[in-house]
């Protein structure tokens, strides 16, 4: 569709963990391996496995309620017992990102 001379920025996966505006959670899960900072701020600060587990649990249920598909919306419940709208989008490593949808 476009050459690389088309391309006037990218901002790859790499680039962004670096950053710190993705977090690699790809030693949690080979289906979502990536969680935006934002989402971790609203109560996952503490990135632990059952953190982690729980909210990618929450997200594959939905998931297999739904179907498979590039792009999901659903209510998660935060540690803190309040539901939050969180957006799980295909990436460019062939699996999941979970995010606030600010940050979509």
């Amino acid at each position: 569709m476009f050459s690389e001379e088309d391309v006037i920025y990218a901002y790859t996966d790499e680039q962004a963990v670096e950053d710190g505006v993705l977090v690699d959670t790809s030693s949690f899960s080979k289906v979502f391996t990536r969680v935006t900072s934002n989402l971790f701020e609203k109560g996952y600060e503490e990135r632990t496995v059952d953190n982690l587990r729980d909210l990618f649990l929450q997200a594959w249920a939905h998931m297999k309620k739904k179907g498979k598909d590039t792009f999901y919306e659903l209510k998660v419940e935060l540690p803190s017992g309040e539901k939050e709208r969180i957006f799980c989008v295909y990436n460019e490593l062939g699996s999941y990102t979970l995010m606030m949808p600010e940050d979509y």
